[in-house]
Protein backbone atom coordinates (compact mmCIF):
# COMPACT_ATOMS: atom_id res chain seq x y z
CA UNK A 1 0.00 0.00 0.00
CA UNK A 2 2.86 2.36 0.85
CA UNK A 3 4.54 1.50 -2.42
CA UNK A 4 1.34 2.42 -4.30
CA UNK A 5 1.20 5.85 -2.61
CA UNK A 6 4.81 6.79 -3.41
CA UNK A 7 4.21 7.65 -7.09
CA UNK A 8 1.44 10.09 -6.15
CA UNK A 9 3.61 11.71 -3.50
CA UNK A 10 6.45 12.04 -5.99
CA UNK A 11 4.12 13.66 -8.53
CA UNK A 12 2.85 16.04 -5.84
CA UNK A 13 6.41 17.10 -5.01
CA UNK A 14 7.18 17.60 -8.69
CA UNK A 15 4.02 19.70 -9.15
CA UNK A 16 4.87 21.83 -6.13
CA UNK A 17 8.36 22.37 -7.48
CA UNK A 18 7.03 23.43 -10.90
CA UNK A 19 4.48 25.74 -9.31
CA UNK A 20 7.10 27.34 -7.09
CA UNK A 21 9.48 27.79 -10.00
CA UNK A 22 6.71 29.36 -12.12
CA UNK A 23 5.68 31.80 -9.38
CA UNK A 24 9.30 32.75 -8.73
CA UNK A 25 9.87 33.48 -12.43
CA UNK A 26 6.71 35.66 -12.58
CA UNK A 27 7.81 37.60 -9.50
CA UNK A 28 11.26 38.14 -10.99
CA UNK A 29 9.81 39.44 -14.27
CA UNK A 30 7.45 41.79 -12.40
CA UNK A 31 10.34 43.23 -10.41
CA UNK A 32 12.41 43.68 -13.56
CA UNK A 33 9.58 45.48 -15.43
CA UNK A 34 8.98 47.89 -12.57
CA UNK A 35 12.68 48.60 -12.20
CA UNK A 36 12.91 49.39 -15.93
CA UNK A 37 9.86 51.65 -15.77
CA UNK A 38 11.32 53.48 -12.78
CA UNK A 39 8.02 53.17 -10.95
CA UNK A 40 9.45 51.77 -7.76
CA UNK A 41 12.65 50.96 -5.92
CA UNK A 42 14.17 47.54 -6.65
CA UNK A 43 13.51 44.36 -4.71
CA UNK A 44 12.24 45.72 -1.42
CA UNK A 45 8.90 46.80 -2.94
CA UNK A 46 8.09 43.31 -4.26
CA UNK A 47 9.29 40.50 -1.97
CA UNK A 48 10.42 37.39 -3.75
CA UNK A 49 8.79 34.06 -3.17
CA UNK A 50 10.17 32.19 -0.18
CA UNK A 51 12.86 29.69 -1.05
CA UNK A 52 10.75 26.92 0.43
CA UNK A 53 7.98 27.70 -2.05
CA UNK A 54 10.44 27.63 -4.93
CA UNK A 55 11.70 24.25 -3.86
CA UNK A 56 8.40 22.60 -3.15
CA UNK A 57 7.98 23.81 0.42
CA UNK A 58 4.18 23.49 0.29
CA UNK A 59 1.02 25.33 -0.68
CA UNK A 60 0.66 27.17 2.64
CA UNK A 61 3.80 29.25 2.20
CA UNK A 62 2.97 29.88 -1.47
CA UNK A 63 -0.50 31.14 -0.56
CA UNK A 64 0.94 33.33 2.17
CA UNK A 65 3.32 34.92 -0.33
CA UNK A 66 0.46 35.56 -2.72
CA UNK A 67 -1.56 37.15 0.07
CA UNK A 68 1.31 39.48 0.93
CA UNK A 69 1.59 40.57 -2.70
CA UNK A 70 -2.17 41.16 -2.92
CA UNK A 71 -2.12 43.33 0.20
CA UNK A 72 0.81 45.33 -1.18
CA UNK A 73 -1.01 45.85 -4.48
CA UNK A 74 -4.20 46.97 -2.70
CA UNK A 75 -2.20 49.46 -0.65
CA UNK A 76 -0.62 50.91 -3.78
CA UNK A 77 -3.99 51.09 -5.58
CA UNK A 78 -5.57 52.91 -2.64
CA UNK A 79 -2.70 55.39 -2.55
CA UNK A 80 -2.97 55.98 -6.30
CA UNK A 81 -6.72 56.60 -6.12
CA UNK A 82 -6.26 59.02 -3.22
CA UNK A 83 -3.79 61.05 -5.29
CA UNK A 84 -5.97 61.06 -8.40
CA UNK A 85 -8.97 62.28 -6.39
CA UNK A 86 -7.13 65.59 -6.10
CA UNK A 87 -7.78 66.15 -9.80
CA UNK A 88 -11.50 65.30 -9.77
CA UNK A 89 -13.96 68.12 -10.52
CA UNK A 90 -17.47 68.49 -9.10
CA UNK A 91 -19.19 71.51 -10.63
CA UNK A 92 -21.15 70.02 -13.56
CA UNK A 93 -24.34 68.01 -13.10
CA UNK A 94 -22.79 64.94 -14.72
CA UNK A 95 -19.99 65.08 -12.15
CA UNK A 96 -22.36 65.61 -9.23
CA UNK A 97 -24.89 62.94 -10.25
CA UNK A 98 -24.67 59.75 -8.24
CA UNK A 99 -23.86 56.72 -10.41
CA UNK A 100 -25.80 53.45 -10.21
CA UNK A 101 -24.06 50.65 -8.31
CA UNK A 102 -23.62 48.72 -11.53
CA UNK A 103 -21.79 51.62 -13.12
CA UNK A 104 -19.49 51.93 -10.10
CA UNK A 105 -18.71 48.23 -10.39
CA UNK A 106 -17.93 48.70 -14.07
CA UNK A 107 -15.64 51.65 -13.31
CA UNK A 108 -13.77 49.61 -10.70
CA UNK A 109 -13.44 46.71 -13.14
CA UNK A 110 -11.97 49.03 -15.80
CA UNK A 111 -9.50 50.34 -13.22
CA UNK A 112 -8.51 46.77 -12.35
CA UNK A 113 -7.97 45.85 -16.00
CA UNK A 114 -5.99 49.01 -16.82
CA UNK A 115 -4.23 48.89 -13.43
CA UNK A 116 -4.61 52.64 -13.04
CA UNK A 117 -2.63 53.36 -16.20
CA UNK A 118 -5.26 55.64 -17.76
CA UNK A 119 -8.75 56.91 -16.87
CA UNK A 120 -11.47 56.92 -19.52
CA UNK A 121 -14.68 58.97 -19.19
CA UNK A 122 -17.30 59.91 -21.74
CA UNK A 123 -20.73 61.16 -22.75
CA UNK A 124 -22.81 59.92 -25.70
CA UNK A 125 -26.26 60.45 -27.09
CA UNK A 126 -27.63 59.19 -30.41
CA UNK A 127 -30.96 58.43 -32.03
CA UNK A 128 -33.31 59.27 -34.84
CA UNK A 129 -36.36 61.55 -35.11
CA UNK A 130 -39.03 62.76 -37.52
CA UNK A 131 -41.38 65.73 -37.65
CA UNK A 132 -45.03 65.97 -38.59
CA UNK A 133 -44.05 68.18 -41.55
CA UNK A 134 -42.28 65.24 -43.22
CA UNK A 135 -38.69 66.23 -42.63
CA UNK A 136 -36.13 65.18 -40.03
CA UNK A 137 -36.74 66.09 -36.40
CA UNK A 138 -36.52 69.82 -35.72
CA UNK A 139 -35.59 71.40 -32.41
CA UNK A 140 -38.16 73.69 -30.80
CA UNK A 141 -36.24 76.51 -29.15
CA UNK A 142 -36.06 80.32 -29.20
CA UNK A 143 -32.85 81.48 -30.92
CA UNK A 144 -30.24 82.73 -28.48
CA UNK A 145 -31.55 81.01 -25.33
CA UNK A 146 -31.51 77.44 -23.98
CA UNK A 147 -34.18 74.91 -24.93
CA UNK A 148 -35.64 72.04 -22.89
CA UNK A 149 -33.84 68.94 -24.07
CA UNK A 150 -35.96 65.79 -23.47
CA UNK A 151 -37.25 64.70 -26.90
CA UNK A 152 -35.87 67.93 -28.35
CA UNK A 153 -32.25 67.13 -29.27
CA UNK A 154 -31.59 66.82 -32.97
CA UNK A 155 -28.06 65.53 -33.22
CA UNK A 156 -25.80 62.63 -32.40
CA UNK A 157 -23.14 63.86 -30.02
CA UNK A 158 -20.33 62.31 -28.05
CA UNK A 159 -17.24 63.00 -25.95
CA UNK A 160 -14.47 60.63 -24.98
CA UNK A 161 -11.84 61.81 -22.49
CA UNK A 162 -8.54 60.20 -21.54
CA UNK A 163 -6.65 61.22 -18.40
CA UNK A 164 -3.23 60.01 -17.33
CA UNK A 165 -1.49 60.61 -13.99
CA UNK A 166 2.30 60.85 -13.94
CA UNK A 167 4.49 60.19 -10.91
CA UNK A 168 8.17 61.00 -10.35
CA UNK A 169 10.78 58.34 -11.03
CA UNK A 170 11.05 55.95 -8.10
CA UNK A 171 7.46 56.54 -6.95
CA UNK A 172 4.79 54.01 -7.83
CA UNK A 173 1.04 54.52 -7.51
CA UNK A 174 1.23 57.46 -5.15
CA UNK A 175 3.53 56.14 -2.44
CA UNK A 176 5.40 59.04 -0.88
CA UNK A 177 3.39 61.78 -2.67
CA UNK A 178 2.26 63.37 0.59
CA UNK A 179 5.90 63.59 1.66
CA UNK A 180 6.52 66.25 -0.97
CA UNK A 181 6.75 64.57 -4.37
CA UNK A 182 4.93 66.33 -7.24
CA UNK A 183 2.30 64.59 -9.36
CA UNK A 184 1.04 65.57 -12.83
CA UNK A 185 -2.19 64.98 -14.76
CA UNK A 186 -2.80 65.15 -18.52
CA UNK A 187 -6.32 65.30 -20.05
CA UNK A 188 -7.32 64.88 -23.69
CA UNK A 189 -10.97 65.00 -24.79
CA UNK A 190 -12.28 64.45 -28.30
CA UNK A 191 -15.83 65.12 -29.48
CA UNK A 192 -18.08 64.61 -32.48
CA UNK A 193 -21.44 65.97 -33.64
CA UNK A 194 -23.71 64.85 -36.48
CA UNK A 195 -27.06 66.66 -37.01
CA UNK A 196 -30.23 64.77 -37.89
CA UNK A 197 -30.80 66.98 -40.95
CA UNK A 198 -27.74 65.41 -42.55
CA UNK A 199 -27.90 62.06 -40.83
CA UNK A 200 -24.93 59.74 -41.17
CA UNK A 201 -23.02 61.98 -43.58
CA UNK A 202 -19.36 61.92 -42.64
CA UNK A 203 -18.70 65.19 -44.45
CA UNK A 204 -21.17 66.92 -42.11
CA UNK A 205 -19.85 65.33 -38.93
CA UNK A 206 -17.74 67.74 -36.90
CA UNK A 207 -14.85 66.41 -34.85
CA UNK A 208 -13.03 68.44 -32.23
CA UNK A 209 -10.67 68.45 -29.27
CA UNK A 210 -12.38 70.68 -26.69
CA UNK A 211 -9.89 69.74 -23.96
CA UNK A 212 -6.12 69.31 -24.08
CA UNK A 213 -4.50 70.39 -20.84
CA UNK A 214 -2.17 69.40 -18.07
CA UNK A 215 -1.74 70.24 -14.39
CA UNK A 216 0.91 69.72 -11.72
CA UNK A 217 0.11 69.27 -8.02
CA UNK A 218 2.13 69.29 -4.81
CA UNK A 219 4.67 71.84 -6.03
CA UNK A 220 3.79 74.64 -3.55
CA UNK A 221 5.11 74.13 -0.01
CA UNK A 222 2.27 73.59 2.44
CA UNK A 223 -0.32 73.30 -0.37
CA UNK A 224 -0.33 69.64 -1.51
CA UNK A 225 -3.74 70.01 -3.26
CA UNK A 226 -2.88 73.21 -5.15
CA UNK A 227 -2.43 72.70 -8.90
CA UNK A 228 -0.84 74.75 -11.66
CA UNK A 229 -2.41 74.14 -15.06
CA UNK A 230 -2.14 75.23 -18.70
CA UNK A 231 -3.87 74.29 -21.95
CA UNK A 232 -7.45 74.28 -23.24
CA UNK A 233 -10.05 73.00 -20.78
CA UNK A 234 -13.58 72.96 -19.42
CA UNK A 235 -13.02 75.34 -16.51
CA UNK A 236 -15.30 74.93 -13.46
CA UNK A 237 -18.50 74.89 -15.53
CA UNK A 238 -21.94 75.13 -13.88
CA UNK A 239 -25.04 73.91 -15.73
CA UNK A 240 -28.74 73.06 -15.50
CA UNK A 241 -29.39 69.54 -16.71
CA UNK A 242 -32.90 69.51 -18.15
CA UNK A 243 -32.23 72.38 -20.58
CA UNK A 244 -28.47 71.69 -20.97
CA UNK A 245 -27.75 75.29 -20.02
CA UNK A 246 -24.20 76.20 -18.94
CA UNK A 247 -24.94 79.46 -17.16
CA UNK A 248 -21.34 79.92 -15.93
CA UNK A 249 -18.76 78.56 -18.34
CA UNK A 250 -15.28 80.09 -18.47
CA UNK A 251 -13.91 77.22 -20.58
CA UNK A 252 -11.14 78.11 -23.00
CA UNK A 253 -7.40 78.26 -23.48
CA UNK A 254 -5.04 79.66 -20.89
CA UNK A 255 -3.54 78.75 -17.55
CA UNK A 256 -3.74 79.33 -13.85
CA UNK A 257 -3.57 77.93 -10.35
CA UNK A 258 -6.41 76.29 -8.41
CA UNK A 259 -7.31 74.55 -5.15
CA UNK A 260 -5.23 76.83 -2.93
CA UNK A 261 -6.52 76.16 0.58
CA UNK A 262 -7.41 79.38 2.42
CA UNK A 263 -9.64 79.38 5.48
CA UNK A 264 -12.80 77.31 5.02
CA UNK A 265 -12.50 77.19 1.21
CA UNK A 266 -10.15 77.24 -1.76
CA UNK A 267 -8.91 79.89 -4.20
CA UNK A 268 -8.33 79.70 -7.96
CA UNK A 269 -6.97 82.27 -10.41
CA UNK A 270 -7.07 81.76 -14.18
CA UNK A 271 -6.13 83.64 -17.34
CA UNK A 272 -8.42 82.38 -20.11
CA UNK A 273 -9.01 83.68 -23.63
CA UNK A 274 -10.90 83.12 -26.87
CA UNK A 275 -10.52 84.18 -30.49
CA UNK A 276 -12.88 84.18 -33.49
CA UNK A 277 -13.60 85.64 -36.91
CA UNK A 278 -16.71 87.67 -37.73
CA UNK A 279 -17.92 90.40 -40.04
CA UNK A 280 -17.89 94.01 -38.83
CA UNK A 281 -21.18 95.92 -38.83
CA UNK A 282 -22.86 98.99 -37.43
CA UNK A 283 -26.27 97.48 -36.76
CA UNK A 284 -27.48 93.90 -36.38
CA UNK A 285 -28.28 92.43 -39.78
CA UNK A 286 -26.21 95.04 -41.64
CA UNK A 287 -23.02 93.17 -42.39
CA UNK A 288 -20.92 91.55 -45.09
CA UNK A 289 -20.56 87.84 -44.23
CA UNK A 290 -17.52 87.47 -46.51
CA UNK A 291 -15.57 90.43 -45.12
CA UNK A 292 -14.36 89.36 -41.69
CA UNK A 293 -12.02 90.57 -38.97
CA UNK A 294 -10.41 88.89 -35.99
CA UNK A 295 -11.82 89.22 -32.48
CA UNK A 296 -9.97 88.40 -29.24
CA UNK A 297 -11.16 88.25 -25.65
CA UNK A 298 -9.07 87.96 -22.51
CA UNK A 299 -10.48 87.02 -19.10
CA UNK A 300 -8.98 87.07 -15.60
CA UNK A 301 -11.09 84.82 -13.38
CA UNK A 302 -10.76 84.74 -9.57
CA UNK A 303 -12.74 82.13 -7.56
CA UNK A 304 -13.31 81.17 -3.95
CA UNK A 305 -15.21 77.90 -3.51
CA UNK A 306 -16.01 74.84 -1.37
CA UNK A 307 -16.93 76.92 1.68
CA UNK A 308 -20.03 76.38 3.78
CA UNK A 309 -22.84 78.53 2.42
CA UNK A 310 -26.11 78.20 4.35
CA UNK A 311 -25.65 74.46 4.71
CA UNK A 312 -24.51 73.97 1.11
CA UNK A 313 -21.30 74.51 -0.81
CA UNK A 314 -20.55 78.05 -1.98
CA UNK A 315 -18.63 79.42 -4.94
CA UNK A 316 -18.08 83.10 -5.75
CA UNK A 317 -16.21 84.43 -8.76
CA UNK A 318 -15.00 87.82 -9.99
CA UNK A 319 -14.10 88.14 -13.68
CA UNK A 320 -12.45 90.95 -15.63
CA UNK A 321 -12.90 90.70 -19.42
CA UNK A 322 -11.31 92.68 -22.26
CA UNK A 323 -12.54 92.36 -25.87
CA UNK A 324 -10.61 93.68 -28.88
CA UNK A 325 -11.25 93.76 -32.62
CA UNK A 326 -8.90 93.68 -35.57
CA UNK A 327 -9.69 95.34 -38.91
CA UNK A 328 -11.49 93.89 -41.91
CA UNK A 329 -10.33 94.40 -45.51
CA UNK A 330 -11.84 97.92 -45.57
CA UNK A 331 -10.02 98.92 -42.38
CA UNK A 332 -13.16 98.99 -40.24
CA UNK A 333 -12.94 97.84 -36.59
CA UNK A 334 -15.51 97.05 -33.93
CA UNK A 335 -15.59 98.90 -30.65
CA UNK A 336 -13.15 97.69 -27.97
CA UNK A 337 -14.64 97.19 -24.52
CA UNK A 338 -13.91 96.08 -20.96
CA UNK A 339 -16.14 94.77 -18.20
CA UNK A 340 -16.44 92.89 -14.94
CA UNK A 341 -18.76 90.17 -13.67
CA UNK A 342 -19.69 88.77 -10.26
CA UNK A 343 -21.17 85.27 -9.90
CA UNK A 344 -22.36 83.39 -6.80
CA UNK A 345 -23.44 79.73 -6.77
CA UNK A 346 -24.77 77.62 -3.91
CA UNK A 347 -24.86 73.84 -4.37
CA UNK A 348 -26.55 71.55 -1.85
CA UNK A 349 -26.19 67.79 -2.35
CA UNK A 350 -28.19 65.22 -0.42
CA UNK A 351 -30.42 67.74 1.35
CA UNK A 352 -33.53 65.53 1.10
CA UNK A 353 -32.26 62.11 0.09
CA UNK A 354 -28.97 60.59 -1.04
CA UNK A 355 -29.41 61.72 -4.64
CA UNK A 356 -31.13 65.09 -4.16
CA UNK A 357 -29.55 68.26 -5.54
CA UNK A 358 -30.27 71.99 -5.31
CA UNK A 359 -28.25 74.61 -7.19
CA UNK A 360 -28.97 78.35 -7.02
CA UNK A 361 -27.02 81.13 -8.79
CA UNK A 362 -26.97 84.93 -9.06
CA UNK A 363 -24.86 86.77 -11.65
CA UNK A 364 -24.32 90.34 -12.80
CA UNK A 365 -21.86 91.52 -15.43
CA UNK A 366 -20.99 94.46 -17.68
CA UNK A 367 -19.46 94.84 -21.14
CA UNK A 368 -17.83 91.66 -22.52
CA UNK A 369 -17.94 90.06 -19.05
CA UNK A 370 -21.74 89.92 -19.16
CA UNK A 371 -21.63 86.69 -21.21
CA UNK A 372 -20.40 84.83 -18.07
CA UNK A 373 -18.24 82.73 -20.36
CA UNK A 374 -14.87 83.13 -22.05
CA UNK A 375 -16.41 83.84 -25.48
CA UNK A 376 -18.41 86.53 -27.22
CA UNK A 377 -21.99 87.75 -27.39
CA UNK A 378 -23.45 86.49 -30.70
CA UNK A 379 -26.55 86.88 -32.82
CA UNK A 380 -27.97 84.79 -35.66
CA UNK A 381 -29.81 85.91 -38.79
CA UNK A 382 -30.58 84.35 -42.16
CA UNK A 383 -26.96 84.62 -43.31
CA UNK A 384 -25.25 83.07 -40.27
CA UNK A 385 -24.06 83.64 -36.72
CA UNK A 386 -21.97 86.71 -35.88
CA UNK A 387 -20.21 88.30 -32.95
CA UNK A 388 -22.13 91.13 -31.32
CA UNK A 389 -19.62 93.70 -29.98
CA UNK A 390 -20.25 94.71 -26.38
CA UNK A 391 -20.29 98.33 -25.43
CA UNK A 392 -18.92 99.36 -22.05
CA UNK A 393 -22.43 100.48 -21.06
CA UNK A 394 -24.03 97.07 -21.67
CA UNK A 395 -24.88 94.84 -18.68
CA UNK A 396 -26.78 91.72 -17.70
CA UNK A 397 -28.39 90.19 -14.61
CA UNK A 398 -29.16 86.48 -14.37
CA UNK A 399 -30.66 84.20 -11.72
CA UNK A 400 -31.06 80.41 -11.99
CA UNK A 401 -32.43 77.66 -9.80
CA UNK A 402 -32.65 73.89 -10.24
CA UNK A 403 -33.74 71.02 -8.03
CA UNK A 404 -33.51 67.23 -8.39
CA UNK A 405 -35.30 65.14 -5.75
CA UNK A 406 -36.86 61.72 -5.26
CA UNK A 407 -39.60 62.28 -2.70
CA UNK A 408 -41.09 58.79 -3.17
CA UNK A 409 -39.70 55.37 -4.00
CA UNK A 410 -41.15 55.36 -7.52
CA UNK A 411 -41.07 59.07 -8.33
CA UNK A 412 -38.28 61.56 -9.04
CA UNK A 413 -38.39 65.07 -10.44
CA UNK A 414 -36.05 67.75 -11.77
CA UNK A 415 -36.85 71.43 -12.29
CA UNK A 416 -35.31 74.58 -13.77
CA UNK A 417 -35.96 78.32 -13.42
CA UNK A 418 -34.12 81.13 -15.24
CA UNK A 419 -34.56 84.90 -15.27
CA UNK A 420 -32.29 87.12 -17.35
CA UNK A 421 -32.31 90.87 -18.05
CA UNK A 422 -29.94 92.37 -20.65
CA UNK A 423 -29.29 95.99 -21.53
CA UNK A 424 -27.16 95.98 -24.68
CA UNK A 425 -26.21 99.63 -24.25
CA UNK A 426 -26.74 100.53 -27.94
CA UNK A 427 -29.67 101.21 -30.24
CA UNK A 428 -31.12 97.77 -29.53
CA UNK A 429 -33.83 97.53 -26.87
CA UNK A 430 -33.29 95.72 -23.59
CA UNK A 431 -34.18 92.04 -23.48
CA UNK A 432 -35.81 89.85 -20.83
CA UNK A 433 -35.86 86.05 -20.80
CA UNK A 434 -37.94 83.97 -18.39
CA UNK A 435 -37.81 80.17 -18.43
CA UNK A 436 -39.39 77.45 -16.31
CA UNK A 437 -39.45 73.69 -16.76
CA UNK A 438 -40.01 70.42 -14.94
CA UNK A 439 -39.20 66.76 -15.69
CA UNK A 440 -41.10 64.25 -13.49
CA UNK A 441 -40.24 60.54 -13.85
CA UNK A 442 -42.44 57.66 -12.73
CA UNK A 443 -40.20 54.67 -12.00
CA UNK A 444 -42.57 51.78 -12.68
CA UNK A 445 -39.87 49.14 -12.08
CA UNK A 446 -36.13 49.17 -11.34
CA UNK A 447 -35.43 49.56 -15.07
CA UNK A 448 -38.64 50.83 -16.76
CA UNK A 449 -39.90 54.40 -16.29
CA UNK A 450 -42.14 57.00 -17.86
CA UNK A 451 -40.69 60.52 -18.14
CA UNK A 452 -42.54 63.76 -18.86
CA UNK A 453 -41.09 67.17 -19.51
CA UNK A 454 -42.80 70.51 -19.80
CA UNK A 455 -41.00 73.78 -20.41
CA UNK A 456 -42.01 77.38 -21.13
CA UNK A 457 -39.76 80.18 -22.42
CA UNK A 458 -40.76 83.81 -22.84
CA UNK A 459 -38.53 86.44 -24.42
CA UNK A 460 -39.34 90.12 -24.78
CA UNK A 461 -37.25 90.67 -27.91
CA UNK A 462 -35.14 88.53 -30.23
CA UNK A 463 -32.35 89.74 -32.51
CA UNK A 464 -34.89 89.88 -35.35
CA UNK A 465 -37.07 92.28 -33.39
CA UNK A 466 -39.86 89.92 -32.28
CA UNK A 467 -40.77 88.32 -28.99
CA UNK A 468 -43.19 85.84 -27.52
CA UNK A 469 -43.70 82.52 -25.73
CA UNK A 470 -42.73 78.95 -26.59
CA UNK A 471 -44.14 75.93 -24.77
CA UNK A 472 -42.93 72.33 -25.14
CA UNK A 473 -44.33 69.02 -23.82
CA UNK A 474 -42.69 65.59 -24.09
CA UNK A 475 -43.66 62.07 -23.01
CA UNK A 476 -40.93 59.44 -23.07
CA UNK A 477 -41.10 55.76 -21.99
CA UNK A 478 -37.60 54.72 -20.89
CA UNK A 479 -35.48 51.76 -19.85
CA UNK A 480 -32.37 52.51 -17.79
CA UNK A 481 -29.74 50.97 -15.56
CA UNK A 482 -31.40 51.91 -12.27
CA UNK A 483 -34.38 53.80 -10.91
CA UNK A 484 -32.87 57.19 -10.14
CA UNK A 485 -33.31 60.50 -11.98
CA UNK A 486 -29.75 60.32 -13.32
CA UNK A 487 -29.61 56.57 -13.92
CA UNK A 488 -27.64 55.93 -17.10
CA UNK A 489 -27.42 54.45 -19.70
CA UNK A 490 -31.02 55.19 -20.70
CA UNK A 491 -32.91 54.21 -23.86
CA UNK A 492 -36.07 56.16 -24.62
CA UNK A 493 -38.80 56.70 -27.20
CA UNK A 494 -40.42 60.14 -27.24
CA UNK A 495 -43.27 62.22 -28.57
CA UNK A 496 -42.87 66.01 -28.40
CA UNK A 497 -45.39 68.77 -29.03
CA UNK A 498 -44.57 72.49 -29.11
CA UNK A 499 -46.54 75.67 -29.73
CA UNK A 500 -45.38 79.29 -29.93
CA UNK A 501 -46.58 82.88 -30.34
CA UNK A 502 -47.26 84.42 -33.74
CA UNK A 503 -44.40 86.84 -33.11
CA UNK A 504 -41.96 83.92 -33.16
CA UNK A 505 -43.13 82.47 -36.47
CA UNK A 506 -40.21 81.84 -38.76
CA UNK A 507 -37.77 81.56 -35.85
CA UNK A 508 -38.86 78.21 -34.36
CA UNK A 509 -38.32 74.75 -35.87
CA UNK A 510 -36.48 75.70 -39.04
CA UNK A 511 -37.84 75.96 -42.62
CA UNK A 512 -40.46 73.21 -42.16
CA UNK A 513 -42.27 75.40 -39.61
CA UNK A 514 -41.72 78.81 -41.20
CA UNK A 515 -45.43 79.61 -41.35
CA UNK A 516 -46.51 77.51 -38.38
CA UNK A 517 -47.14 78.12 -34.70
CA UNK A 518 -47.05 74.48 -33.49
CA UNK A 519 -45.53 71.12 -34.33
CA UNK A 520 -45.01 67.46 -33.42
CA UNK A 521 -41.81 65.39 -33.44
CA UNK A 522 -41.12 61.79 -32.41
CA UNK A 523 -38.21 59.39 -32.30
CA UNK A 524 -35.85 57.30 -30.18
CA UNK A 525 -32.64 58.15 -28.31
CA UNK A 526 -29.96 56.65 -26.10
CA UNK A 527 -27.96 58.67 -23.59
CA UNK A 528 -25.10 57.65 -21.36
CA UNK A 529 -22.19 59.05 -19.40
CA UNK A 530 -19.61 57.59 -17.07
Amino acid sequence: MLAEENPAADLRKELDALRGDYEARIAKLERKIRELEGEMAPAQQFPTKPAAAATGGGDAELLAARERENRAMQTRDAARRAVEQRFEEDTEIRQLARRPDGENMLSERIEDVLEGYIDITGYFRAGYGRSDEGGPQSAFGIPGVAKYRLGNETNNYGELAFAKTFYPAGVFAGEGIDAGDPVARMVYRMSFENPYNDYGTSSNTDFGSPEIWGSLANVIPGQPDAKIWAGNRFYRRHDIHINDYYFWDMSGGGGGIEDITAGPGKFALAWIGDGAQSSIYNNIGVNDPLNQAGFSKTNFDLRYYDWNFFGGKGEVGLTYASARSGADSTGKQAEDSDGVALSVVRTDEGFLDENSLHKLSLQVGSGPAKTFNSGFETFTDATGTYIRPDSNESWRFRATDQIVIKPMEQFSIGSALVYQYTDFGDSQPYQQWVSGGVRPIWHITDTFSLAFEGGVDWISETTLGSGGTLGKLTIAPQVSLGDEFFSRPVLRAFLTYAMWSDGLQGEIGGPDYAGKDSGFTWGVQMESWW
